[in-house]
């Protein structure tokens, strides 16, 4: 209990102290790349214009995360996000070179929510989301009802000529269940399991209607058999009925405790797949946006709660394209999911992306959405690639100061 409570006032510290200081203590080279706070999670790093004329491209950022591991495995832990920004990275392939320099290990099966395309020409990038411009994407930590989500998740803006929104919200979910947990009741209510039900249609016919039918399931999976294995192997409940529409059944906790850093997250997907949180992200970005352009979010959030509504009169919450019960198979209550949203609100930081951004997320930590944007679909193309592990590179540095467990998976 001393070394866990040293270990937590060394973090305070850090993080209050002045930030160069804070980004030498980490063993970053200060005199090389300006590294600053956006906000207390996620750290910016950037080159300094010399006038040596150094191109900042690919190259130079792979070589140097490889031979700047310990500074990068001490703010990644930390803080949560690290944004490379400035560099030129002008292509999907450049990003790629730079996220293998960092992850060798990158996955390419997704058994996500969101609709996603591979990037020509690459062996690991996909689109983020290939959703409309209206479409929002509440926040959540990537696959979190699986039992080993990855645990790195790397975005990469290749254009972001939107006329307005389009920002990616970064969520802390290590503060989000700081605060729900201070309410004794809702610490209780959460202290089990969640049941997951994703109802996936046949892609000859899919709903138009149900925004939480998200993708057919030959999108996710390439036929029944492979779909069986891939179940098997997710410990997923997975059955077809007479429509050959896929339910895929399953149970995780609400809370799971960070690999590294030992903290309780708040680590669930109930912000995406529950029919009651979608409408107040809406509401969200209408409180942001101003003059007549906020017209449109909250024109959304009323459409949605009305779309859910007339749902709600005519079937049951397992018949929607998804939802989230409680263990018990009681259905959360209006106060309880409200709770959450607030709180998750409350920790959520809008990144404006700039051209040719990179930005590296601890997914065991720190979700990730999407805002709506006003601009042509092609006007904002954001990438990703992702790893179900660490970045392999980091084990060799060792414990570092101020991590309160030690094992980087």
């Amino acid at each position: 209990m001393l070394s866990r409570s040293l270990c937590l006032l060394s973090s305070f510290w850090l993080v209050a102290a002045e930030p160069a200081t804070a980004f030498e203590e980490y063993g970053c080279p200060t005199s090389e790349l300006h590294f600053r706070l956006e906000n207390d999670f996620v750290v910016s790093i950037s080159p300094f214009r010399h006038a040596d004329e150094t191109k900042w491209d690919s190259k130079w950022l792979s070589t140097w995360t490889q031979n700047n591991t310990k500074c990068l495995k001490t703010a990644f832990f930390r803080h949560g996000v690290l944004l490379f920004r400035g560099f030129e990275i002008l292509e999907p392939l450049a990003f790629e070179e730079v996220a293998l320099s960092l992850v060798p290990n990158l996955e390419k099966a997704y058994l996500g929510t969101s609709p996603r395309s591979q990037i020509n020409g690459t062996s690991y990038v996909f689109t983020a989301a290939d959703f409309s411009p209206h479409r929002t994407v509440p926040v959540h930590i990537e696959m979190s009802f699986r039992d080993s989500p990855p645990a790195t998740q790397l975005f990469y803006a290749q254009q972001v000529d939107q006329w307005k929104g389009g920002e990616t919200p970064l969520t802390d979910f290590q503060a989000v269940w700081k605060q729900l947990s201070s309410d004794p009741q809702l610490s209780a209510s959460f202290a089990g399991k969640m049941k997951y039900l994703r109802n996936l249609d046949d892609c000859n016919s899919t709903s138009l209607l149900d925004p939480l039918v998200q993708k057919c399931w030959q999108k996710m999976f390439k036929d029944k058999e492979d779909a069986r294995e891939k179940c098997a192997e997710e410990n997923f409940n997975c059955t077809w009925d007479s429509f050959n529409r896929l339910t895929i059944r399953n149970a995780q906790p609400f809370i799971r405790a960070h690999p590294v850093t030992g903290e309780p997250i708040w680590y669930n997907h109930i912000n995406v797949l529950h029919g009651q949180m979608m409408p107040k992200d809406y509401a969200r970005t209408a409180s942001l946006w101003s003059g007549l352009a906020k017209l449109w979010p909250m024109a959304l959030s009323f459409y949605y709660r009305l779309l859910f509504s007339f749902f709600g009169l005519f079937f049951p919450e397992t018949a929607m394209g998804s939802t989230v019960l409680k263990e018990n198979g009681e259905a959360f209550t209006t106060e309880e999911l409200t709770a959450m949203k607030a709180a998750i609100h409350q920790h959520t930081f809008n990144h404006a992306y700039k051209r040719s951004d990179i930005v590296m997320v601890d997914n065991h930590r720190i979700g990730h959405g999407r805002e709506i944007y006003l601009g042509p679909k092609t006007s904002r193309m954001i990438y990703t690639a992702w790893s179900d592990h660490y970045p392999p590179a980091w084990k060799e540095v060792g414990e570092v100061s101020g991590e309160c467990s030690s094992g980087v998976n």
